[in-house]
């Protein structure tokens, strides 16, 4: 059985990296639809990590894992 997520990573403020995920994204998901949220996010401080916002949109990806359970 394979599962997929949406997998967002986000440049913060100070260099470091703050990545999040999203089970079962729906098909035929756009990078253009993904961004848009996202900028929504940077735009209104909508997420912190500790004491420091999202700036900028280092990667967008669908992941997906193919699970075999072993008989």
């Amino acid at each position: 059985m394979a599962t997929k997520k949406l997998r967002m990573t986000l440049g913060l403020e100070g260099g470091k990296a703050f990545m999040m995920s999203l089970a079962d994204p729906k098909d035929g998901l756009t990078k253009a639809e993904v961004t848009t949220c996202l900028q929504n996010v940077i735009d209104k401080k909508a997420i912190v990590s500790g004491t420091a916002y999202p700036v900028s949109i280092k990667e967008i990806a669908v992941q997906t894992v193919e699970t075999q359970v072993l008989a």
